[in-house]
C-alpha cells in the first residue's frame, strides 16, 4: 500500500506551491525528496484511481512551478553575484588609480 493517496498528493501540491512562493529552498528540497520516494512507489504499482491520477497531475504542475521559481532565483543570485564582482573590480581599479595619482 502506497504512503500516499489523492488527499496527500493534493497536500503535497499545495506545500510545493507555498514553499516556492515563500522561496523556502530547504523545504522545497525536502518535498522534492518525498516526491521522489512517492514516484518510485507509484511506478512500481501505478494507481487506476482517477482522483489519484488527477492529483498526480496537480503535483506535477506544482513541481514545475517550483522548479521555475528555483531557476528564477538562481538567475537572480547569479546576476547579483556578477554585480558584486563588477563593483569590487571597479573599486579595485579606483584604488589602483588613486595609488598612481
Amino acid at each position: 500500500m502506497p504512503a500516499f493517496d489523492a488527499k496527500r498528493l493534493e497536500a503535497l501540491a499545495q506545500q510545493l506551491q507555498a514553499a516556492a512562493t515563500a522561496q523556502d529552498w530547504v523545504r522545497l528540497g525536502q518535498l522534492d525528496q518525498l516526491l521522489s520516494q512517492w514516484l518510485a512507489e507509484e511506478q512500481a504499482t501505478p494507481s487506476a484511481d482517477p482522483a489519484q491520477q488527477a492529483a498526480w497531475l496537480r503535483v506535477a504542475s506544482a513541481h514545475g512551478q517550483a522548479r521555475s521559481a528555483c531557476q528564477q532565483a538562481l538567475q537572480e543570485a547569479g546576476a547579483r553575484l556578477r554585480d558584486l564582482h563588477n563593483h569590487n573590480e571597479a573599486h579595485k581599479a579606483y584604488a589602483w588609480q588613486e595609488q598612481l595619482s
